[in-house]
């Protein structure tokens, strides 16, 4: 077994639990990706009722111009979803 299968099938560092992420790079940017998004999608920010979300990943794909399309779609998922759980 090699090492992205053990990520993937979830090694769990023996912690009983298996591993569900499997792009650890991703991972590793979240916290600062929801930091530098978060007045995207605060709701007292707007523009005219419309969402500031094209905004929030124009800035994520300036932050980090190594990811991919894809990347920035899946992170940009992740931290949608992270301040949708932290709404006011």
């Amino acid at each position: 077994m090699n090492a992205s299968n053990e990520t993937a099938q979830g090694n769990g560092g023996g912690t009983g639990q298996d591993e569900r992420r499997a792009r650890p790079e991703l991972r590793a940017i979240f916290n600062d990706a929801c930091r530098i998004t978060a007045p995207f999608f605060d709701a007292e920010n707007s523009w005219g009722n419309a969402s500031l979300t094209m905004y929030a990943r124009q800035t994520v794909r300036e932050a980090y111009p190594q990811l991919t399309q894809q990347d920035v779609a899946i992170l940009l998922s992740s931290v949608q979803r992270f301040h949708a759980g932290n709404a006011k």
